[in-house]
Protein backbone atom coordinates (compact mmCIF):
# COMPACT_ATOMS: atom_id res chain seq x y z
CA UNK A 1 0.00 0.00 0.00
CA UNK A 2 0.82 3.72 -0.45
CA UNK A 3 0.56 6.71 0.72
CA UNK A 4 -1.46 9.57 -0.62
CA UNK A 5 -2.28 13.11 -0.10
CA UNK A 6 -5.97 14.59 -1.77
CA UNK A 7 -6.63 18.34 -1.50
CA UNK A 8 -9.67 19.68 -3.47
CA UNK A 9 -11.48 22.91 -3.30
CA UNK A 10 -14.92 23.24 -3.45
CA UNK A 11 -16.82 25.57 -4.34
CA UNK A 12 -17.66 28.31 -1.35
CA UNK A 13 -21.18 28.81 -1.63
CA UNK A 14 -21.82 24.94 -1.42
CA UNK A 15 -23.24 24.45 2.48
CA UNK A 16 -21.38 22.19 5.13
CA UNK A 17 -23.35 19.13 3.86
CA UNK A 18 -21.83 18.78 0.26
CA UNK A 19 -18.62 18.88 1.50
CA UNK A 20 -19.33 16.24 3.39
CA UNK A 21 -20.73 14.05 0.81
CA UNK A 22 -17.62 14.61 -1.85
CA UNK A 23 -15.39 13.01 1.48
CA UNK A 24 -18.16 10.61 2.18
CA UNK A 25 -17.70 9.65 -1.43
CA UNK A 26 -13.68 9.90 -1.38
CA UNK A 27 -14.21 7.12 1.33
CA UNK A 28 -16.34 4.71 -0.71
CA UNK A 29 -14.11 4.97 -3.56
CA UNK A 30 -11.25 3.99 -1.34
CA UNK A 31 -13.52 1.20 0.41
CA UNK A 32 -13.51 0.06 -3.23
CA UNK A 33 -9.98 -0.76 -3.50
CA UNK A 34 -8.99 -1.11 0.51
CA UNK A 35 -8.02 2.07 1.07
CA UNK A 36 -8.27 3.98 4.16
CA UNK A 37 -8.57 7.39 4.89
CA UNK A 38 -5.46 8.57 7.92
CA UNK A 39 -6.23 12.00 8.18
CA UNK A 40 -8.98 14.23 7.28
CA UNK A 41 -8.74 18.49 7.69
CA UNK A 42 -10.72 20.88 6.43
CA UNK A 43 -8.90 24.11 6.04
CA UNK A 44 -12.42 25.86 5.53
CA UNK A 45 -13.42 28.89 3.10
CA UNK A 46 -10.18 30.91 2.15
CA UNK A 47 -9.40 33.62 -0.62
CA UNK A 48 -8.29 31.78 -3.62
CA UNK A 49 -5.08 33.21 -5.13
CA UNK A 50 -6.45 33.99 -8.62
CA UNK A 51 -9.92 33.12 -10.16
CA UNK A 52 -10.72 29.72 -11.23
CA UNK A 53 -13.91 29.22 -12.94
CA UNK A 54 -15.09 32.74 -12.11
CA UNK A 55 -14.76 31.64 -8.08
CA UNK A 56 -12.63 34.14 -5.72
CA UNK A 57 -13.45 31.75 -2.97
CA UNK A 58 -12.93 27.81 -1.92
CA UNK A 59 -13.64 25.80 0.68
CA UNK A 60 -10.54 23.43 1.36
CA UNK A 61 -10.42 19.87 2.05
CA UNK A 62 -6.84 17.83 2.68
CA UNK A 63 -6.96 14.21 3.26
CA UNK A 64 -3.92 11.71 3.84
CA UNK A 65 -4.52 7.80 2.82
CA UNK A 66 -3.18 4.43 2.13
CA UNK A 67 -4.20 2.49 -0.74
CA UNK A 68 -3.57 0.78 -3.90
CA UNK A 69 -2.21 2.31 -6.95
CA UNK A 70 -5.37 1.52 -8.73
CA UNK A 71 -7.58 3.85 -6.56
CA UNK A 72 -6.00 7.16 -7.99
CA UNK A 73 -7.45 6.99 -11.64
CA UNK A 74 -10.94 6.07 -10.24
CA UNK A 75 -10.31 9.46 -8.03
CA UNK A 76 -9.28 11.34 -10.80
CA UNK A 77 -11.99 10.75 -12.65
CA UNK A 78 -14.99 11.12 -9.37
CA UNK A 79 -12.99 14.55 -8.65
CA UNK A 80 -13.27 15.54 -12.57
CA UNK A 81 -16.54 14.84 -12.84
CA UNK A 82 -18.04 16.68 -10.11
CA UNK A 83 -19.06 19.99 -10.99
CA UNK A 84 -18.42 21.49 -7.91
CA UNK A 85 -14.83 20.51 -7.26
CA UNK A 86 -12.85 23.28 -8.45
CA UNK A 87 -9.62 21.62 -8.30
CA UNK A 88 -7.97 18.95 -6.61
CA UNK A 89 -4.26 17.58 -6.65
CA UNK A 90 -3.22 13.42 -5.58
CA UNK A 91 0.25 13.22 -4.59
CA UNK A 92 2.21 10.50 -3.25
CA UNK A 93 3.39 10.95 0.35
CA UNK A 94 7.12 9.47 0.12
CA UNK A 95 7.40 9.78 4.18
CA UNK A 96 8.13 13.54 4.06
CA UNK A 97 7.95 13.26 8.06
CA UNK A 98 11.04 11.08 7.84
CA UNK A 99 13.21 12.93 5.53
CA UNK A 100 12.02 16.38 7.31
CA UNK A 101 13.16 15.03 10.45
CA UNK A 102 16.65 13.69 9.24
CA UNK A 103 16.75 16.93 7.34
CA UNK A 104 16.35 18.66 10.50
CA UNK A 105 18.91 17.06 12.38
CA UNK A 106 20.85 17.26 10.29
CA UNK A 107 20.57 21.07 10.15
CA UNK A 108 20.75 21.50 13.42
CA UNK A 109 24.20 19.70 13.68
CA UNK A 110 25.75 22.11 11.30
CA UNK A 111 24.20 24.97 12.96
CA UNK A 112 25.94 24.02 16.13
CA UNK A 113 29.09 23.04 14.93
CA UNK A 114 29.08 26.76 13.05
CA UNK A 115 28.43 28.23 16.43
CA UNK A 116 31.40 26.65 17.87
CA UNK A 117 33.69 27.11 15.26
CA UNK A 118 32.55 31.17 15.58
CA UNK A 119 33.83 31.51 18.68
Amino acid sequence: MKKYELIFILKADQPESEMEARVSRVRDILAEHSGEITQENHWGVRRLAYEIKHETRGNYMFLKFKSEGTVVPELDRALRLDEHILRYLVVVDDEWEERNRVSMAKRRQDNSESAGAAE
